[in-house]
């Protein structure tokens, strides 16, 4: 049995997830281009934050410490409530991979 949820459900059940999500776009932004819940081909999954750094100089990376320094690069973020697990981290991995992929193959086919 199939079950649907509505927006307040999904919402109140993760509200970590929206936070993390809206708090790291806006620390992130200043930097360069975030997007949020972006979509990964193959099978459906979205990518927690995607962050691309602007081509102007990271001025502001210091001011917020190891985030601004992963900021240096492209970089996607999976915040986590508590310590992930293998399979999580798998997971992670999996969607870097595929989004690897699909940017190398858009460049050899331009």
């Amino acid at each position: 049995m199939q079950q649907y949820y509505t927006i307040y459900q999904l919402i109140t059940k993760f509200p970590y997830d929206e936070f993390s999500k809206t708090y790291l776009k806006e620390l992130l932004l200043p930097l360069g281009d975030v997007e949020t819940s972006r979509k990964v081909p193959a099978e459906i999954r979205e990518i927690d934050v995607y962050f691309a750094p602007s081509s102007q100089s990271p001025q502001g990376t210091m001011q917020i410490g190891l985030l601004g320094r992963l900021t240096l690069q492209p970089a996607l973020i999976e915040p986590f409530r508590n310590a992930a697990t293998r399979s999580k981290i798998r997971s992670c991995m999996g969607k870097l991979f595929t989004l690897t992929a699909t940017v190398i193959t858009r460049r050899v086919v331009k």
